[in-house]
């Protein structure tokens, strides 16, 4: 039988760590983001940082899905969210602005991609002509966001939508 303690303490460590990361990027977006400033922030020692992350990077990643994965829970609709997961996605981006231009002038945007094919792309076992479809789903929505962010989200989601909308003809 698992320990439930030992896996809530894990949890508690990689939320504090990704939450001290956030503060950290918020607060100073221009200062170096390191394991040892994580590290004093989230008031961890080196080895519990290693033992849930491998780099600063993946701490980022973590707090973005964790994100996600709690703003998609709270949709009153989830059906909505299995047909648009794009534009979701979009929305949920767009409220995260402070914390993606701080990762953009730190040139660390590169998290994005990789949350993009875990919460679109296919899942193990995909037949390969879904594979593609789900593939190119994931980096057509990360191509809008990355244009959003590169642009400093002069257009607001519901604009982004039009020009969705007008590309697949609808």
């Amino acid at each position: 039988m698992p320990n439930t303690r030992n896996s809530e303490l894990c949890q508690q460590t990689k939320d504090s760590i990704a939450n001290a990361a956030v503060d950290l990027l918020l607060a100073e977006p221009g200062a170096e983001l390191s394991v040892t400033r994580l590290c004093r922030q989230a008031g961890v020692s080196r080895n519990a940082f290693y033992r849930n992350f491998d780099a600063v990077e993946e701490v980022v990643g973590y707090y973005l899905r964790s994100r996600w994965i709690r703003y998609a829970s709270s949709l009153p609709d989830r059906r909505d969210l299995l047909e648009s997961p794009g534009r979701y996605l979009i929305i949920y981006i767009y409220g995260q602005r402070p914390l993606l231009r701080s990762l953009r002038e730190k040139k660390m945007l590169g998290v994005l991609e990789k949350m993009f094919l875990e919460v679109l792309g296919p899942d193990e076992g995909t037949p390969p002509s879904l594979r593609y479809h789900r593939n190119g789903m994931a980096f057509l929505i990360y191509g809008l966001v990355r244009t959003m962010i590169e642009n400093d989200f002069t257009e607001t989601p519901e604009e982004v939508f039009l020009l969705m909308d007008s590309v697949s003809g609808k």
